[in-house]
């Protein structure tokens, strides 16, 4: 049988888990999955040094 230690342990490392699983589903909108397409003038990257 687990010792009330290891249980709390446990218990901790599943919560995180699990709020860590929902959050990344929540997070991602169908947007994020959408391809974006820049011309190398128009890209953010390269804005600085123009």
């Amino acid at each position: 049988m687990l010792q009330p230690t290891r249980t709390k342990v446990t218990l901790l490392l599943l919560l995180i888990v699990v709020v860590t699983a929902w959050s990344k589903l929540h997070i991602l909108d169908a947007d994020d999955h959408a391809p974006q397409r820049w011309r190398v003038d128009e890209y953010p990257g390269f804005q600085r040094y123009k």
